[in-house]
């Protein structure tokens, strides 16, 4: 199981401070550093608990498959959509008047 390290920082600009989560096998190795958004070190750790709660939510079950988007179908481009629609509404009305006329 790897285990990362993670470090909090005191950005010394803002007064609030920073997780950085460095690689498990190559332990120089930076993976991820936060924004300067927490207040205190208590709530950087839960903050990153937090990110990784949401990550392992997002995991498809076991015996479940990925979901994969499938592409839409790109829709028909219509050069004068306004003109297409007064031709419609046209035909429309011819058929009325010709029910009514009868």
């Amino acid at each position: 199981m790897a285990q990362f390290r993670v470090e909090f920082v005191l950005d010394q600009v803002s007064g609030r401070y920073l997780a950085e989560m460095y690689h498990p096998e190559r332990g120089d190795e930076l993976l991820l550093r936060t924004e300067a958004r927490y207040p205190s070190q208590e709530a950087a750790v839960l903050g990153v608990v937090q990110l990784f709660k949401n990550a392992i939510l997002q995991f498809p079950k076991q015996d479940e498959k990925p979901r994969i988007k499938k592409a839409s179908r790109p829709k028909k481009k219509v050069k004068n959509a306004r003109a297409a629609r007064s031709k419609k509404r046209a035909g429309k009305k011819q058929k009325r008047a010709g029910k009514k006329r009868k």
